[in-house]
């Protein structure tokens, strides 16, 4: 059975196309659905149509949110150098005004520790959905945010993609500002001297407008296929972010397309735009159109964004799958020698398809060798290990991320990594997931949440099904799983691969809604944390709930478990069918 050789294909990689791409993308400020991101979209489209891709646009109509002004002004002290958020709402014309206190993180404990109810809390970090979410249930008049030495653009909404009648009222209804450190702390010593007041003024555009979503395809008809993503749209010029990521995009197609004999599974380039402005909303606009086609026939998405940066030279902590763990240590090992940590996912980066069940790898690749201003926000933004590296350098989502921040030969080292990730997943005979991966996640997901459920009432629902059986249910699981992956070691022929490959990645798609998701496969959850078998956690402590809550408990408990059994079983069948007992 012939192997093709991804590995061989990274030779193939031009710098000086690279830049090139970069350079053309950069010279726009892509705000979604603008005039110029459609530039770059039309550019991106010109240049993969040459490569010999079927190109579609697509121009969904979806909820954006563009930042236009804002102002704060503390005592008789004007704070001109501050910028307001997308997804903020906006102030009336003389703005809001009221006592400024001091509330730490701006978590909802921290808000209601400072009193911040009708007044305006000033706190520390990045503005985020998490501060936005509590403040608004707080009831502060506005948030200012401390957000470094660099002020960060940022989307504050916590509802994925655009919005349903479900989770209007999700949206943030408080105005958010940031302002830089040495104004937090002039803020700050003013605060020590005495009460004070501030006035607080936003200007957001935020209304419904159609967006582009590029769509490339390499031989896909009729047979599955690798599904790689990035957004366009930018904060600024975006040269890092995420300029170099389409450029990364467009040279792993050109080369895959000089491949395109020895490809097993086709090739989907994806294109995002409201990525920035509109919470994912073209990534999940697509998710739902096409959920079929992704679920039927798509084997894996790979995300790319703000590659080949300046002094970016940590590849160990990023993002993957427990089932795609595995391919992504081995091939940024072997190019690079440097050993990639298992980061789990957090809830960010277009990461639209887990209710599909598309297994995922990759977000941001590279990061900055050395610690960062950005590092603590961009974990608590997108989960993980990054904390421990430096982050995307000091100018991510700020006007200074321009092409002086690119290192070509750092580029070229990234977009290497793609070549082969993405080969190897349109070319390995068999699909290179494991499938023990997930099963091992689960089991110890349910370590963790088995203690949380004890003191459930007796005599409920849960008495008749509860970890007992899913425990059954999961080792079953684990031998088939063994055995799956025991015999994709050893296939020799192309029929018995491509079955092993539909079974793997038909069970990984079972897992992932109940690994992964709350909403389950058609729902979208918040941009907020995601922890492993989220669906059966407990709402709250059990301590913490009231009689009714308790017996309430029982039943929503018997379901989580019922719905993780379920997805246990369908994984268990697929494989057994593909190797029996």
């Amino acid at each position: 059975m012939p192997t093709a050789q991804p590995a061989e294909w990274i030779n193939d990689v031009s710098e000086e196309l690279a830049m090139a791409h970069t350079v053309a993308i950069a010279q726009w400020v892509r705000l979604s659905g603008t005039e110029d991101e459609r530039k770059a979209f039309d550019y991106i489209a010109e240049q993969l149509r040459g490569y010999g891709f079927e190109v579609v646009i697509h121009e969904p109509t979806c909820l954006v949110s563009l930042p236009l002004s804002s102002s704060i002004v503390v005592g008789d002290e004007d704070f001109p150098v501050c910028i307001t958020h997308a997804f903020s709402t906006s102030t009336p014309d003389d703005g809001v005004a009221g006592e400024l206190v001091y509330a730490g993180d701006g978590s909802e404990a921290a808000l209601l520790a400072a009193g911040a109810a009708g007044k305006i809390a000033l706190t520390d970090g990045l503005a985020t959905p998490a501060k936005a979410k509590a403040a608004t249930r707080v009831g502060a008049l506005a948030v200012v945010s401390i957000s470094g030495d660099h002020l960060h653009e940022m989307i504050v909404s916590p509802v994925w993609g655009s919005p349903t009648p479900e989770t209007l009222s999700q949206l943030p209804n408080v105005p958010m500002v940031s302002v830089d450190t040495e104004a937090g702390e002039r803020m700050l010593q003013r605060l020590e001297r005495g009460r004070v007041r501030a006035r607080v003024r936003t200007s957001v555009d935020t209304g419904w407008r159609p967006i582009p979503v590029l769509i490339a395809d390499l031989d896909t008809a009729g047979r599955n296929f690798v599904m790689f993503s990035g957004h366009v749209d930018s904060w600024h010029y975006g040269a890092m972010d995420n300029g170099t990521a389409n450029a990364t995009m467009i040279e792993v197609g050109r080369i895959c397309a000089t491949h395109r004999a020895e490809l097993r599974r086709g090739l989907r380039l994806a294109f995002w735009s409201g990525h920035s402005h509109a919470r994912y909303a073209g990534s999940t606009w697509y998710a739902d159109s096409h959920w079929f086609d992704l679920h039927e026939r798509c084997v894996a998405h790979v995300n790319v964004d703000s590659t080949g940066a300046i002094n970016a030279t940590t590849l160990t902590d990023a993002n993957s799958m427990a089932e795609t763990y595995p391919l992504a240590r081995s091939v940024i090992a072997r190019q690079t020698q440097q050993e990639l940590d298992y980061n789990r996912f957090g809830r960010a980066g277009d990461q639209s398809f887990w209710g599909i069940g598309l297994p995922a790898v990759f977000m941001s690749l590279s990061h900055q060798g050395e610690h960062s201003e950005t590092s603590s926000g961009l974990a608590a933004v997108i989960g993980g290990n990054i904390a421990r590296s430096g982050g995307l350098g000091w100018w991510w989502h700020t006007t200074e991320d321009t092409l002086d921040k690119i290192d070509p030969a750092n580029l070229v080292r990234d977009i290497k990594v793609y070549v082969e990730v993405v080969g190897r997943l349109a070319t390995d005979p068999v699909v290179p997931l494991d499938v023990r991966g997930p099963v091992g996640e689960i089991g110890a997901a349910l370590d963790e949440i088995e203690p949380l459920w004890s003191g459930l009432p007796s005599g409920g629902p849960a008495d008749a099904c509860g970890f007992t059986e899913l425990r059954e249910d999961l080792g079953r699981l684990h031998d088939a799983a063994e055995r799956v992956m025991n015999r994709a070691q050893q296939v020799t022929d192309e029929a018995s691969a491509a079955e092993l490959s539909d079974a793997i990645v038909s069970a990984c798609k079972a897992l992932m809604p109940v690994n992964y998701t709350v909403a389950g496969e058609f729902g979208h959850d918040p941009a907020l944390g995601v922890t492993p078998l989220p669906g059966l956690r407990p709402p709250k402590p059990l301590v913490a709930m009231s009689d009714d809550e308790l017996w309430g408990a029982t039943h929503s408990f018997r379901r989580s478990v019922n719905r993780t059994r379920a997805a246990l079983r369908r994984a268990c069948s697929v494989l057994e069918s593909a190797v029996p007992n």
